[in-house]
């Protein structure tokens, strides 16, 4: 009998051992868990924001783009004024006299002394 009694109190000893076993296993991957599932909304979070920063990103090299383009136009254009203006001032006498005649006529409406224009009044 007694040593029946040593048994059942050896089982029941050992049985709060085993509970506080079970019980530490079962924090440890409650602890694991809530730690997996924070790492998973930390890399979630962190997803959204490099997207979002990404998107923006795109969007400023968007315009980025269209300004460089305006201003490829805008070069363009005053190269060729400047190329104009070169022409113009490398003229000779006779072709600069020319030159201002013709812009006269084009620009300001002018004409020679003794000179008829006609005008086109069907606009054709």
């Amino acid at each position: 009998m007694k040593e029946e009694r040593k048994r059942r109190n050896s089982r029941r000893e050992a049985e709060p051992v085993k509970k506080t076993e079970e019980v530490a296993e079962s924090k440890g991957f409650f602890s694991s868990r809530i730690a997996l599932v924070l790492i998973a909304i930390v890399a979630v979070a962190f997803i959204v924001y490099s997207l979002v920063s990404i998107s923006g990103i795109h969007s400023q090299i968007r315009e980025r783009s269209e300004e460089l383009e305006k201003i490829k136009e805008e070069i363009t254009v005053q190269e060729i004024k400047n190329d104009s203006m070169s022409k113009t001032y490398n003229l000779t006498d006779s072709e600069r006299s020319e030159y201002m005649e013709q812009l006269a006529r084009d620009q300001l409406d002018f004409v020679k002394e003794g000179e008829r224009v006609f005008v086109n009044v069907a606009g054709e």
